[in-house]
């Protein structure tokens, strides 16, 4: 099994959303403006339903309600509602090789603590555009999936943590790359941003964690959901020094971030899974 062939495989099982391609496009484009961009998501209902929950779910935390695609354009910016989208698009790809071989509760769990822990570390490191670390965070594991629905004995395999192993050792001794690896190469062939990619290319990489923040941040947030989803892996041994060091963070913080992660996750969880949670 090789990770460019599941790659090909996922991405000509479940593309991307012609609605996400055309807001990037416009997002793009000098010439367009919000309305542009609202009008594009406004044909869709389903879509925008979906965004306007996550527009008033814990990611953002507005005082007043955003009631319409336009005024959440408004409020958010283009940006914010294309990564939105983008964590639609997740949700809808996750279902789509849902497999009852892995322990989906756990994968969605990882999932969504990982883009939390990820948007709140942002934060924290005063870094804007935080809820583009939250679909990193979301999209890192999504090759798990990808590999259950080829080879459920595999995958099942790879789901058995050891306590004296990380689990993307486990993977790449068992597959030869991690599934962080593979879903990088799944979001290339999406087309998504370039850093989107490399960050979760690297988010196991101590050394890319020390020379740049984006993937600081995902390295950190890969490694705290791994211990809120199974408390066997010790913090002590998880958080990096140097992804600290680089974020310019402290122990506080990061037990800052987790109790903030934990709060807002319930909530986030019941709105893209409601079948789960």
């Amino acid at each position: 099994m090789q990770a460019t062939e599941l790659a090909k495989y996922a991405s000509q099982s479940f593309a991307l959303p012609d609605t996400c391609s055309r807001i990037r496009a416009l997002l793009d484009d000098v010439s367009a403006d919000s309305a542009d961009i609202a009008e594009v998501i406004a044909v869709d209902p389903s879509l925008s339903s979906k965004l306007l929950k996550l527009a008033n779910s814990a990611l953002f935390r507005f005082p007043a309600q955003i009631n319409s695609i336009p005024k959440a354009v408004g409020v958010i910016g283009g940006e914010a509602l294309y990564n939105l989208a983008l964590a639609e698009t997740a949700t809808t790809a996750f279902r789509h090789f849902s497999s009852e071989v892995i322990d989906l509760r756990r994968f969605w769990q990882q999932s969504v603590y990982c883009g939390l822990l990820a948007k709140h570390l942002a934060k924290t490191a005063k870094i804007r555009a935080s809820e583009q670390y939250f679909v990193m965070g979301l999209l890192h594991q999504y090759a798990e999936l990808v590999v259950a629905s080829k080879d459920a004995a595999l995958a099942h395999e790879c789901e058995k943590y050891q306590k004296d192993k990380l689990p993307w050792q486990h993977q790449q001794a068992l597959l030869g790359f991690t599934y962080a690896q593979c879903s990088g190469l799944i979001l290339e062939s999406w087309h998504l941003p370039e850093q989107f990619c490399y960050v979760i290319n690297h988010v196991h990489s101590e050394i890319k964690a020390k020379d740049g923040k984006d993937v600081a941040i995902g390295h950190l947030a890969v490694r705290l959901a791994l211990h809120m989803v199974d408390s066997r892996y010790k913090l002590d041994s998880l958080v990096s020094p140097a992804a600290l060091k680089k974020l310019k963070l402290e122990a506080e913080d990061i037990q800052d971030v987790i109790k903030f992660t934990r709060m807002d996750a319930h909530k986030l969880l019941a709105i893209m899974n409601p079948e789960l949670f």
